[in-house]
């Protein structure tokens, strides 16, 4: 999100008063999304003035997304808090939105507890900042899917996303297609912002594929490096690496963050039930709900690491989803000789 301007500040304080009307409760606010001591790091005194003073440090840290996330998300009821999270394209609540299934909060806390992170804050911060990393792929201004950045200028998505045609058989130009990031909305509300747009690099082609008949991915560069781009808190926006691990069968979860029916950033979780028979290694079965717009989403394991790229669902019997498994492409990329196209890991 961007920077508060001083009414939107106003706005946000009042609203963090509204919902937590004394100080011990904006305390463990504090807490647990941000992981800090309210009283070590902005003192007592009228809550006003704490809010406030609370505001101005999540914006001088890039905290503030995810502090007013939490702040909705435990007090649901609030209206001021609702409308805050709207006019900045928030969501209310991890887990919310026609593609979760109505996961309620023992779900969410089950993931949470299982992701291997010390709190709910830094779960959440985690989340943030994958949620930059995911962009909805466009040709001709269209919604078509959804990818996601590797580097700083390379995107990663299925190689059907980017078919010139369905059938066809044949890539589309990269020069037809785009990458919006940060389009986002509140549940059921109109975009708060149109999203960043960053066409791919007309001067290049694809630096690596796999038909959509096997691993089903495609990775092109954008024209510019978005991925290294600070953003309006000053961290660098960044990028996702390709996780080396399989997801733990069966029933380990699998989030998936995705734009389905070209509609503004959601996320849906469920769990990864097996492998495909007869593409066991290489493409896993899972229960996230998704729509068409959903292809090339990343898929997550409960601690934020990148697993998978959904497929698509069964084309049979509509009952389960598919999505590659990123140790697969990592292996064909290597086997290929393409691994060093991507940024070297940490």
């Amino acid at each position: 999100m961007t920077r508060l301007t001083p009414d939107q500040l106003e706005a946000a304080r009042d609203a963090l008063v509204d919902g937590y009307r004394n100080w011990a409760s904006l305390k463990q606010l504090a807490a647990f999304a941000l992981e800090i001591n309210l009283e070590a790091k902005v003192g007592k005194g009228p809550l006003d003035d704490v809010a406030f003073d609370l505001l101005e440090l999540t914006e001088s840290k890039g905290w503030t997304e995810v502090l007013l996330r939490d702040a909705v998300a435990r007090s649901p009821g609030n209206e001021m808090l609702r409308d805050v999270a709207r006019a900045h394209g928030l969501a209310p609540a991890p887990f919310t939105g026609r593609a979760s299934q109505g996961l309620d909060d023992g779900f969410q806390a089950r993931i949470i507890q299982a992701s291997g992170l010390e709190s709910t804050g830094r779960w959440r911060q985690e989340m943030v900042r994958c949620e930059r990393r995911v962009c909805q792929i466009r040709c001709g201004g269209q919604a078509i899917g959804t990818g996601f950045l590797v580097g700083p200028r390379l995107v990663m998505s299925n190689w059907h996303v980017f078919e010139s045609a369905p059938g066809s058989g044949q890539l589309g130009e990269p020069k037809d297609y785009s990458a919006c990031f940060d389009f986002r909305a509140a549940e059921g509300q109109a975009p708060a912002d149109p999203g960043v747009d960053v066409g791919f690099d007309p001067a290049s082609t694809y630096l690596d594929a796999s038909h959509k008949g096997e691993l089903d991915y495609v990775l092109l560069p954008l024209a510019r490096a978005i991925g290294d781009e600070a953003l309006a808190d000053g961290q660098k926006r960044g990028w996702l690496a390709l996780g080396t691990r399989a997801f733990e069968l069966p029933k380990e979860s699998c989030i998936v963050l995705q734009h389905p029916a070209g509609r503004t950033l959601e996320v849906a979780a469920g769990a990864v039930t097996g492998w495909l028979p007869d593409r066991e290694q290489a493409v896993y079965e899972h229960t996230a709900e998704t729509e068409p717009g959903s292809s090339g989403s990343p898929c997550f394991a409960s601690g934020w690491t990148l697993l998978g790229i959904h497929h698509r669902v069964d084309p049979k019997t509509q009952a389960s989803n598919r999505a590659i498994a990123t140790r697969a492409i990592v292996e064909r990329m290597e086997a290929e000789g393409k691994l060093g196209l991507l940024p070297a890991r940490d």
